[in-house]
Parts: C-alpha cells; structure tokens; sequence
C-alpha cells in the first residue's frame, strides 16, 4: 500500500478561509496549517479503528469509568 502525498495544507487554509469570508492574515498561516496537521494525525487514529457491520454510532458518549 503506497502512502497518499501530504496535501497542501497551506493551500487548503487559505481557500477554506476566502470560502467562508475570513480574513486569514498570513502570520496567522503558520499556526492554522499546524493545526490541520494535528487534526489530521487524530483523524488518523479514529479511522484507523476497524468497524464491523454491526457497529452503530453512541447516541451520546460517556466516559468509561477507571
């Protein structure tokens, strides 16, 4: 299995903002790219979580208890 290129994330920030009207000033880049490239390691492991085709969603979601 070949891995996928990293998008351009920087990119992506940029029209997502002029998408929705934000002013997205480019000091602000930096921080916001950073914060895509967190999100996307987290997305990462909740997709990496098989799902049999039994599992539903949790209609609200509980902390386990320790």
């Amino acid at each position: 299995m070949t891995t996928p290129p990293e998008p351009d994330l920087e990119t992506y920030a940029r029209q997502a903002a002029a998408l929705i009207g934000l002013e997205l000033q480019d000091r602000h880049v930096p921080g916001v790219v950073q914060n895509l490239r967190v999100a996307a390691r987290a997305a990462a492991v909740v997709d990496s979580v098989a799902l049999g085709p039994t599992d539903e969603p949790a209609p609200v979601f509980v902390v386990a208890p320790r």
